[in-house]
């Protein structure tokens, strides 16, 4: 559950949306410190999860070719 990328991808937005409205509204302002100061290890977080555990589903480059794009043919 904590290693899928979509369930981190959620929970961190919500972190980070439930951060953004308590500093909006002046709300508890020791709680939203705290959540401040956690924010970059949620982030790291999710970062780490979605590098580690999303598996990449476009086409591998060919022997010649030095980059590419998945959405040009």
């Amino acid at each position: 559950m904590y290693n899928n990328p979509v369930f981190v991808t959620v929970l961190a937005t919500v972190y980070l949306l439930v951060y953004v409205i308590f500093l909006q509204m002046d709300f508890l302002p020791n709680v939203t410190a705290v959540l401040f100061f956690l924010s970059p290890a949620v982030l790291v977080w999710l970062a780490y999860t979605v590098i580690r555990h999303e598996k990449y589903s476009g086409t591998d480059l060919k022997e010649d070719e030095e980059w590419g794009y998945g959405d040009w043919r």
